[in-house]
Order: C-alpha cells, then structure tokens, then sequence
C-alpha cells in the first residue's frame, strides 16, 4: 500500500471547443463530456462553456469521478477549429480541433508531462444509480505505516442518485467522491484511480467491516455510523 493519501485530481486543461470558423466560436458554448484513460483508472471529464459579460469565452471543466468542485478554465479561446485553455489548479491544458463528421472536439489532455486522448461530445453527467440504506456519516481509523489515519465517508442520496465522499482530514481537508455500490450486505465505496474499501453491513445497519484496498495492499477498516 502507498503511503501518500493526498487526492490527487487526475483531470486536465481541456481546451475550450472551437469551431472552424472565430464567427461560429458561439458554437463552443455549452456542456461537453467525455473519457480519458489514465495511469490509474478511466475517469468522466466535463466541460462547461460560456460567453462572459465581456463578450469573450470563459467557464470550467469537471472530474465527477473524483470531486464534485468545478475547476476554472483560464484564457479559453477559439481560432481556427481549434479550442483552447487552460485548468491551472490541475495543471492541465487541452487543444482539441473540431470533427464536423464526429460533431466532437479530438485531441490529447496534457497534465504534468503525461498526455491522454480525449474526444469531447455535447451532453451532461446523467444521474448516479440510488444506493438504499447507507445515507449518513462513517467513520473510522486507518492502522496505515505512516501513523493511524482518521477516515471518514458521507453519504446522501437525493433526486440525482446517491453520493459519497471521502475525506482522510489528518492528511488533507479535501474530499474526493467515492462511488458507493452495494449487494446484499456487500459495500464497496471507489475512489476512482486511488483505492477502495471492501465492506459488510452488520445487521443493525451501523457498522461496516472490512477492507482499505490501494496499491496492491490492504489494511483493515472499520467504518461506524455516525462515528
């Protein structure tokens, strides 16, 4: 098991989406979506556009696999079917050129060095599946190597589905989304391109035991409601 917790957001710059002419740059506006392949996992990437008061492009790009925050975009721009910007809080930029027969963006997401194909189509994040019977707080501590780890994971459920999120606040105040799945007495909270717990539910619905799963080991974890 690695012994870095911090979130890592592994989205990028996507570069606002342009058309093949600066006069259809209004064309650009609206939600994009789509997938890249990273290191660790195959994450959703979003893309909202929009014209400012100013007149000129601007918005934010998403990572809903991994947090719920909008990420600001920066110089968004579109010259000759090419979109461009800039997400600095990730590090990340984006370029993509218009495919009219594909009526998407193509191009290649770069963050940090590391570069991944994204191709970008008009549309939204639809609705997360209901999870019954886990809404409310869980808490518990983590015996990792560097020291024991507080873990806590809130879950809610409401007309877009249930959602959860994982916050480890002895390392960092930040909370990454953990998708929540759930057979019978069988619990998995993933974090997408990070790890997962492996969990049962008691009886009494109040505690769940298990496993912290990540890179390639494991430690046991047990999660109390409302602890």
């Amino acid at each position: 098991m690695t012994t870095t917790w911090r979130p890592r957001i592994v989205l990028a710059s996507l570069m606002a989406a342009g058309l093949s002419t600066a006069a259809q740059a209004q064309d650009a506006t609206g939600d994009w979506i789509g997938t890249v392949k990273t290191p660790g996992a195959e994450l959703t990437v979003t893309l909202h556009v929009k014209t400012g008061a100013n007149g000129a492009l601007e918005g934010h790009a998403g990572s809903p696999d991994q947090t719920p925050d909008p990420l600001p975009m920066t110089d968004v721009a579109v010259k000759d079917g090419t979109l461009s910007f800039a997400v600095p809080v990730v590090q990340a930029t984006y370029a993509p050129k218009w495919d009219p027969a594909a009526r998407a963006w193509t191009g290649t997401l770069t963050q940090a060095g590391y570069d991944m194909p994204l191709t970008l189509t008009r549309g939204k994040v639809g609705p997360r599946p209901t999870v019954a019977g886990l809404d409310g707080q869980w808490a518990g501590v983590l015996a990792a190597p560097q020291g024991d780890l507080r873990i806590v994971i809130t879950v809610k459920t409401g007309a877009g589905g249930t959602s959860a999120m994982f916050a480890s606040p002895d390392q960092s105040p930040d909370q990454m989304a953990a998708a929540p799945t759930r057979q019978g007495d069988a619990v998995v909270f993933e974090l997408k391109g990070i790890g997962q717990f492996d969990g049962k539910l008691s009886p009494d619905g109040q505690t769940l035991e298990g496993l912290w799963r990540q890179g390639g080991g494991s430690l046991p974890l047990t999660l109390k409601k409302g602890g």
